[in-house]
Order: structure tokens, then sequence, then C-alpha cells
């Protein structure tokens, strides 16, 4: 017993023989082996007590030898100096915002249209096919259901968003029933549809296909991420997690994040530009869907790799990510790649970077700062003191040029200006781009319950499709110099009635049902509301479907010549002129 005690070699033992070259392990290629030991920097005594180096071998007794026996690349040291940083060329070279298309007027797309750049014709008419096909397999009949009544449900929740009850039901109740909604489809058809959307058939699907958590919505996934990628992204992007609020009990992707808003539900990689545009996006599947596959940078990082191989190299895009994703090597990788990147990092990744104290800070007052350079990789690191302290890392921004932040004294009561790292203003400025997209979304979407949790997700990206849309529309009102763009409750509501009304004929809904003799009131009936005269949705105006022309009782002007007239369209329910001299009906239409 004693001499298999003696025999059994600790970490030291097996580090130093990795050193020395003693084992049979081949370290790689040896034209980098010199490169790398003048790159080694020994760690200091005095190293900062919040730091934690990747090495501590204090725990080794506790500790799997596995996540202890790192290769000496990993346990590469950086050395920091307290010198000035250099910025580098950050020029960008990206490619300029596309040009907005214009309509025969001179004016923006209708919001139909920028909606439709996201979720297409061709991803509505797969849902149609895998719809019915899922009918089938399900209830034994098909439900034949069309492209049409697809987009109509789309814009029956999108409506809901604006006008929200309690459920679905509730909207066709007598005493709470909103026609907009009730009128379009029947409460027992748009339930019978929101049960059977499908975007797969489920048995034709393989084992290899099922092994993705993802596999009944990926289609749509992949083919709606393709439509984000056509964007051109901006000069400035930034990388942070979203969370699609569920509580429900069976998912396997299911994830808690404390602190959130909605703590439960599903996390999903976002990377956006810094008005909330979201240009690519990875659902998060778990760390079992990673394992195996997660590199030296972790799973915060390898998302911001990920996220990135999207973007062009070399143009010196800006990317901003908080502490969770920072990591020196990150920045490193970053930098090779022709990425300028900046975030927040954490105490326990600065990789021997000597920073002074909270303690020592707070001494020196609120806005004092330290700084260290990388010598090597030109990484700067920055401890900027506020009402808390932070840290943050940067390979394009420093402490340079310092500003002012106006912050409240609670001993003096009053409000003071203190100093601001350049870094911090960068950071601040840059990294709410997915909060904001946050924000939007949660809005005016309407919280539609389902038994099969992958429909939160599809629900989720079709308010999302809405807010880049929207979005989109307001980069183009800025290039056009338009200055007051639709708001978002208006888009959005266009939106919805583009996809109800276009292509479709006019329901007239349910008619009321005739009182009889005994229930009629007998107090003198009221003058009913003076009517609101609805304005046409543009894209239903000219889809050349179901406009006819039908005679009415009182002449009211015409919306083309203002000369009075007898004639209503009766889709549009719009007075337009139809005789021998003038055809306003053709002209409105066209």
């Amino acid at each position: 017993m004693a001499k298999r005690h003696q025999d059994r070699l600790n970490i030291r033992d097996v580090l130093d023989m990795l050193d020395n070259d003693d084992s049979d392990i081949d370290d790689g290629d040896d034209s980098n082996s010199d490169e790398d030991d003048e790159y080694v920097v020994p760690q200091s005594d005095n190293s900062n007590a919040e730091d934690t180096s990747d090495d501590d071998l204090s725990k080794e007794e506790d500790t799997p030898l596995s996540s202890l026996a790192t290769s000496k690349k990993d346990r590469r040291q950086y050395r920091w100096m307290k010198k000035d940083f250099d910025p580098p060329d950050l020029t960008f070279t990206g490619d300029p915002l596309s040009q907005p298309v214009l309509d025969a007027k001179g004016q923006p797309q209708t919001p139909l249209q920028y909606f439709r750049r996201f979720i297409t014709y061709d991803m509505i008419e797969t849902i149609v096919v895998f719809t019915n096909q899922y009918a089938v397999q399900k209830f034994g009949n098909s439900v034949n259901t069309t492209v049409k009544e697809i987009e109509q449900i789309l814009g029956i929740v999108i409506r809901m968003g604006l006008v929200q009850m309690s459920g679905i039901r509730v909207y066709y109740e007598e005493d709470t029933r909103y026609g907009p909604v009730a009128d379009v489809m029947s409460r027992n058809r748009l339930q019978l549809l929101l049960r059977s959307i499908h975007f797969v058939d489920n048995e034709s699907a393989s084992e290899d296909v099922k092994t993705d958590k993802l596999w009944k919505i990926r289609p749509f996934l992949e083919k709606f991420r393709a439509q984000c990628l056509l964007v051109i992204p901006e000069e400035k992007q930034s990388i942070d997690e979203m969370m699609v609020p569920f509580k429900g009990r069976f998912s396997h992707i299911k994830q808690y994040l404390r602190g959130k808003p909605n703590p439960w539900g599903f996390k999903i990689w976002c990377r956006c530009s810094i008005d909330g545009m979201l240009h690519d996006f990875d659902v998060y599947q778990g760390k079992s869907a990673d394992r195996g596959q997660i590199s030296e940078l972790g799973v915060a990082g390898d998302v911001v790799r990920k996220l990135g191989e999207t973007l062009p190299r070399h143009k010196n895009y800006k990317v901003f990510a908080d502490n969770l994703f920072t990591s020196v090597e990150l920045l490193e990788k970053m930098q090779k790649d022709g990425f300028q990147y900046t975030g927040t990092v954490r105490a326990n990744r600065l990789r021997g970077c000597e920073l002074m104290s909270e303690k020592e800070l707070n001494k020196s007052g609120r806005g004092s700062f330290d700084f260290r350079v990388e010598q090597k990789t030109n990484i700067v690191c920055v401890r900027w003191m506020d009402t808390k302290m932070v840290t943050l890392m940067s390979t394009s921004a420093g402490i340079h040029p310092l500003d002012k932040a106006r912050r409240w004294d609670k001993s003096a009561k009053e409000h003071k200006d203190v100093n601001r790292p350049f870094i911090v203003k960068e950071y601040n400025s840059n990294t709410g781009g997915i909060d904001l997209l946050d924000s939007c979304t949660a809005r005016y979407k309407f919280s539609l319950k389902a038994r099969r949790w992958y429909m939160y997700l599809f629900w989720h990206f079709i308010q999302l499709a809405v807010i880049n849309g929207w979005l989109w529309y307001r980069r183009d009102c800025k290039q056009l110099g338009i200055e007051k763009p639709l708001i978002l409750r208006k888009f959005q509501g266009r939106v919805a009635s583009g996809l109800v009304s276009v292509n479709a004929a006019r329901n007239r809904g349910r008619p009321a049902a005739e009182q009889s003799p005994s229930s009629r009131p007998t107090s003198p009936v009221p003058h009913p509301p003076r009517k609101v005269r609805l304005h046409p949705n543009d894209d239903a105006r000219k889809d050349q479907y179901a406009h006819w022309p039908v005679k009415i009782d009182k002449r009211r002007r015409c919306a083309v010549c203002q000369i009075k007239t007898d004639t209503n369209c009766e889709k549009c329910l719009v007075p337009v002129c139809f005789t021998e001299n003038r055809n306003c009906f053709k002209e409105f239409h066209a």
C-alpha cells in the first residue's frame, strides 16, 4: 500500500514532465516551440487576490485530473505594463448600408413588404404543406389550409398583440367581441389551425435529425436566419442573450437565468446592431448539446466566434459584449480575425493583469481609474470606479479622450461631474442593442398558449420579424430624410391588416341574432354613434382581388377627384367615381 502511494504522481510532477519533454506525448509542431517559450512569463508572487489563475493546484486532491492537466499553450501568461495605449487603425471598410427600395411615388415600401423580407412566401408555403400533412397524421383528415389562411392567422395573432385580452375565446364572446379578429375567421377554425401548424414531416425524420433538439422547428429557424443575414450589418454590433418566456414542463432546452425579467424560458444567443436589428442568432440547447465541441474559450466565447463568422473579416467591425463572454484569449482571436472587441470582464479572467483594488480606487474617489496594456497583443484593460468597480477590456478603445459623466452625490446632495474613460463611454453607447430589441418585442406581443413548446419560439420569431421590418423601415426613412416615420404600433397594425386583407374578399362577419318583439327595449333608442371612416390598407387596395363597384344610397365625395358619387368599392368601402367620363375606380386601385 505504501509503495503504491509512493509511485503515485501528483499534478505538478505531470506538468514538469510535459515541460521537460520527458513524456511520449507529442506537443505538435516544433517550429513554434521557441515562440511559445518567449511568450511565457513567470507568474509574479504578488498577484491580485481576487484573480483566479487557470493553473491553481491548491485543490488537486479534490479536482479531477482532466480539468487540471492543461497544455503548455493553455497555461501561457501575458505581460501587462502601464503604458499609453496605441489604438490600431479603426477605419471601417465594410459594405455601406443598402439603398431604400421606393414605390412609384418615391416613398418607402409598405409595412407588409418590409415584413415579407423576413417571413417570405416560400416559408409560408412550406408551413402549409406540412400543416396539412400533420393534420392527416394526427386527426386523420387534412385541414386543407392555404397560404392565405396561414397569413390571416399571422395577421390575427399580430393584431391580438395590439389589443390584448386574456385568451382567444374572449375575442369571440358576445360581451367582448372584437370585430377585426372575429370577422376574419371563426373561432373553431382558428383553434384547429393553431393546433395543426407544423414545419417538418414527423414520420420521415431520421434518427440523426432527431438528435437536434430543435428538429421540429429547425427548417423555419434556418430560413429566418438566412433572411436576417441578408441585411447589411452596421459597423457596431453587440452580442448578448435573449430569453423567450416559457414555464412549461415538457422541454429539454428550457433554461433558468436568475435576475432576468423572465427567468424561465428558452435562451437565444443574438447578434444585433446598436439600434436593435437582429442579424444572427443561435438557440441554446444546453451543455449536453455542445459536449465535446467546446474550445478553450468556453461556451460563451465559442458563441462570439460563431456569431462573428457571418461578419466579413478584416473590415474593422466593432463587437461589444458583457463579462459573460469576455476573456483575453477571446480578444486575441477576434483581433486575429480583423474584429475590434470591447467588453466588461470578470476578475478571474484577467490573466495576471494587476490593477488597483476596489478599496484603493474607492480611496481615490469616484471617477478614478487604473489601466494596463498587454505588451505583445496591445490589449488594454481598464478598471474604473463608479458607484461600483467595473473592469473592461478592448482592442480599440483606451482611456483617452477622457470626458465627464454626471453623477448624483448623496453626501453633498447634488450632481457632480466625474472622470470617465473613453472605453466606458464607448461600451455604454453601443452595447444595448439586444436590450432594445427585447423591449420592442415585449411591447406588443400576444402571449399565445400552446401545448407544443416549440410554438413559443415560432411566435416569438414572428414578432421579431415585425420588429426587424420596422427597424429596417426606420433606417430607410432616415436615409430619405423622412422626419416622422410610423411608430411601432401603427407599423404593426398595418402589417396585420395587410396579412388579413391582401388577396382576400371582405368578410362581413357573423350576422347579429334577431330580437323577438317582447325582448325589444321600450325606452327611446339613442342615436347611434358617428361612424369612423377607416382608410383602406395600401397593400389590400392594390392587390386587384375582390374589388367591386357597388351603388350606395347616400352620395359621398370621391377619394380621387372629390366629386360626389354614388359608387363605392365593396372591399375598400371608399367612394370612387365610375362613370363614362371619369374612372376614378381604376386610378384608385392602380
